[in-house]
């Protein structure tokens, strides 16, 4: 999980993106536009926990030092397993120079276990680096330098949501290669099985109550 500074004026000054992005798939699976607060981080966290909700092992969460995160984390994750480890990131002519990851919450040897036939087997910030250079690129409002800076947070974060279903359903990614070709961050986590259009994304409707209603009797029925 990263934050970045907003480019804001009038109701979105001091306004930050925040990201989360699930390492092994490359999903990007948590988004809130906000300030920089204790009430605004736990929302975000609360955001990530759900998206993460179904997960079959215990989360590794990693952030930088920033104060509002470790309180947060302990309070959505209070009766909940979680390796929490905070990464104190040095940089030098605006380049990462040095990264040191600390174990805030869980058992050392518990977190090695978790960690040793993954793939990347250490804490590294690489991956929220780069799609902070994706976020960065796509969107005008998060540049060092713009001509075209926020008004409103909302305007930042409805622009992120479409970077953010472009990242996951329509791009695909070298590092996802396989056997049969690239994936997009959502097949590798199983939620497509194509790389999909945007055209075909603006046209979908949600399903009614009555076909969910349908597909919980046909189901049902072949039990």
């Amino acid at each position: 999980m990263d934050e970045l500074r907003v480019k804001g004026v009038a109701r979105a000054r001091d306004a930050w993106a925040f990201s989360a992005i699930e390492v092994f798939t490359r999903l990007w699976v948590g988004l809130r536009v906000n300030r920089r607060t204790l009430r605004n981080t736990r929302e975000f966290v609360r955001q990530v926990s759900r998206a993460l909700e179904n997960a079959q092992e215990t989360p590794i969460l990693t952030t930088d030092k920033m104060k509002y995160y470790e309180p947060s984390i302990r309070r959505v994750y209070r009766n909940r397993p979680v390796f929490y480890q905070q990464v104190d990131t040095v940089y030098r002519a605006n380049r990462i120079v040095r990264s040191t990851p600390s174990l805030v919450i869980g058992s050392r040897h518990a977190l090695a276990e978790a960690l040793e036939f993954k793939e990347p087997s250490k804490v590294n910030t690489s991956f929220i680096e780069r799609l902070n250079l994706v976020k960065r690129s796509c969107c005008a409002m998060l540049r060092r330098r713009t001509p075209h800076p926020a008004r409103l947070m909302s305007t930042v974060e409805d622009a992120l949501e479409l970077v953010r279903v472009h990242y996951n359903f329509i791009r695909c990614h070298a590092s996802l290669r396989t056997s049969l070709g690239k994936q997009t961050p959502a097949m590798a986590a199983g939620l497509a099985v194509r790389p999909l259009t945007l055209l075909e994304i603006l046209k979908w409707r949600p399903p009614s109550a009555w076909w969910r209603k349908k597909k919980l009797e046909e189901a049902f029925a072949s039990c």
